[in-house]
C-alpha cells in the first residue's frame, strides 16, 4: 500500500494526468479515504497548470506510513533518535570569544 501511496503522491505533485487515472483504477485505489480520491480527480481535471497541492493524499501516505512503521518516514523510526540519525549542524555556542 505504502508503494502505491508513493507512487500517487509523485504523479499528483507532477500532475501526471494518465499516472492517476491508472491509480485510481488500481484495486488498491478502493483502501482510499474519499477525500483522497476526491483530490485526485480535482488535480488530474485542474491539469497540468493547477497550483493545487494534494495535502489531503499526502497526510494520508504519512498516517498510513507511521502506521506500518516504514523505516523510510523519519517520524516513524522507533521511538528515540540515535547519533546516526543526527544531522551536525556546526553552530557556535552563544556568548564565545568572537
Amino acid at each position: 500500500m505504502l508503494g502505491y501511496l508513493d507512487e500517487l503522491c509523485a504523479a499528483l505533485l507532477a500532475r501526471d494526468g494518465e499516472t492517476i487515472g491508472r491509480l485510481l483504477r488500481h484495486p488498491l485505489a478502493r483502501a482510499l479515504p474519499r477525500k483522497v480520491r476526491e483530490e485526485a480527480l480535482a488535480i488530474r481535471r485542474a491539469g497540468a497548470g493547477s497550483l493545487m497541492a494534494p495535502v489531503n493524499t499526502l497526510h494520508f501516505f504519512h498516517q498510513t506510513a507511521h502506521v506500518l512503521g516504514a523505516r523510510g518516514d523519519p517520524a516513524t523510526r522507533g521511538g528515540g533518535t540515535s547519533e546516526a540519525d543526527q544531522l551536525e549542524l556546526g553552530f557556535k555556542a552563544a556568548g564565545g570569544s568572537r
